[in-house]
């Protein structure tokens, strides 16, 4: 296991009802708040009137910023700085999804940088950490999808220069996340896969990745990602059950808060190829997810005997192949093939053409440019070429005949 230092100071209020709490969280910030949000699914599913009326009773003035779109661009974010600097802003309040909440991250940096420098060029671009005191962020999470209600990473698009990056850096962390689950029960079904997916392969993102020697980080990986299938399946089942929806929503959380990356190189390649289709394509993330993920494997799946002993033992100890007179090889294939019929059996694109993505060989070339040549991947580095190979792949369903 690699060294590592582990600080996640987000306060999570989990539950029914647990919005009151916004009440004290915004006297604690004593001033103006930025409320962002999407379109009008909160005040569909109740999340809105809940908040308002936790900050009537603190009694702070609330400046909302509605709009963000999946896939959130530079430009409503800069206009969300503009508000945070406007009114002096203490306090920023994602109510929404992943979205929302990456958005308003980038609000709080770009509020905190100096009046010389670019929020995309200077930071997003290069990776440059975050000031340390930026405008502290709260959320009220209404889907299950992104886990960045407990992280510190956000992705942003470019939408004229077709660029989509993720950036990561301490201070974009939320001081609060209020869960509560009865917020999901209105979420259709394709929202719920495409949550599901994004969950799933963040889980995986951490757990493909060197060193592979004994670490419990992987075997809670291994727990989540098995309860992740059984929420899938019952929140699919049941959309409007507590109980499925309640583990759905901790789920999401437990997969992409750190703590499972921990001691471990982690790999973020698939996220990288994602990011070059919905840059190009504005299609749901999860959905290019679905897509992406089982192609990935198979590119990656005989890298070297250490990475297919770790898809075999994905296979067993996830999707339970029996490993009784089955090589390392045979058994992670058929993992594989296993992820990607349930995938089709819940609904979820596993080709390009069922995401709604039609590329010609010009847009391979801008996807493929897009991951570039500077590479992820842990077990196996993932260049533009190799971004190239696995984009041509995602054409037709994972096969290894």
């Amino acid at each position: 296991m690699q060294n590592f230092i582990f600080h996640n100071p987000v306060k999570i209020y989990f539950g029914q009802g647990q919005a009151t709490n916004i009440t004290e969280e915004a006297r604690r910030a004593g001033g103006a708040i930025l409320m962002v949000y999407g379109g009008g699914s909160i005040k569909r599913n109740g999340a809105y009137n809940d908040v308002m009326k936790a900050l009537q009773e603190a009694g702070n003035e609330v400046i909302e910023l509605a709009g963000v779109t999946p896939n959130p661009r530079l430009d409503i974010t800069l206009q969300g700085v503009k508000l945070v600097k406007e009114h002096d802003v203490k306090l920023i309040l994602a109510v929404g999804g992943g979205s929302v909440i990456d958005c308003a991250k980038f609000i709080a940096l770009g509020a905190g940088i100096g009046e010389d420098e670019d929020l995309w060029d200077d930071y997003i671009e290069t990776g440059k950490q975050a000031p340390e005191d930026l405008v502290p962020l709260g959320v009220v999470l209404t889907t299950a999808a992104t886990g960045s209600e407990m992280g510190d990473a956000a992705v942003l698009t470019h939408w004229e220069r077709k660029r989509k990056l993720g950036y990561t850096s301490h201070p974009l962390t939320p001081r609060f996340s209020v869960l509560d689950p009865t917020y999901l029960t209105t979420l259709s079904r394709e929202q719920t896969i495409y949550g599901f997916a994004d969950m799933f392969c963040h889980t995986c993102e951490q757990y493909f990745s060197l060193p592979s020697d004994d670490n419990l980080s992987d075997e809670m990986a291994e727990a989540i990602m098995r309860h992740i299938l059984r929420s899938w399946r019952a929140c699919l089942a049941q959309p409007t059950d507590y109980t499925a929806r309640s583990n759905a929503m901790w789920d999401s959380t437990l997969a992409l808060n750190r703590i499972i990356s921990r001691g471990k190189d982690e790999d973020w390649a698939t996220h990288g190829i994602e990011h070059a289709i919905s840059a190009k394509y504005d299609i749901p993330h999860g959905a290019g997810l679905a897509v992406v993920h089982p192609h990935w494997m198979k590119y990656v799946v005989e890298a070297s005997p250490e990475a297919t002993a770790r898809f075999a033992r994905w296979a067993t100890n996830v999707w339970g192949v029996d490993a009784t007179g089955k090589s390392d090889l045979v058994r992670a294939k058929e993992g594989i093939e296993r992820y990607s019929d349930f995938l089709a059996r819940v609904g979820a694109p596993r080709t390009l053409e069922e995401a709604g993505v039609h590329p010609d060989d010009a847009m391979f070339d801008a996807m493929a440019d897009h991951v570039g040549d500077d590479a992820r991947g842990s077990y196996k580095k993932i260049d533009r070429a190799a971004a190239r190979e696995i984009l041509v792949d995602c054409q037709t369903p994972v096969s290894f005949e």
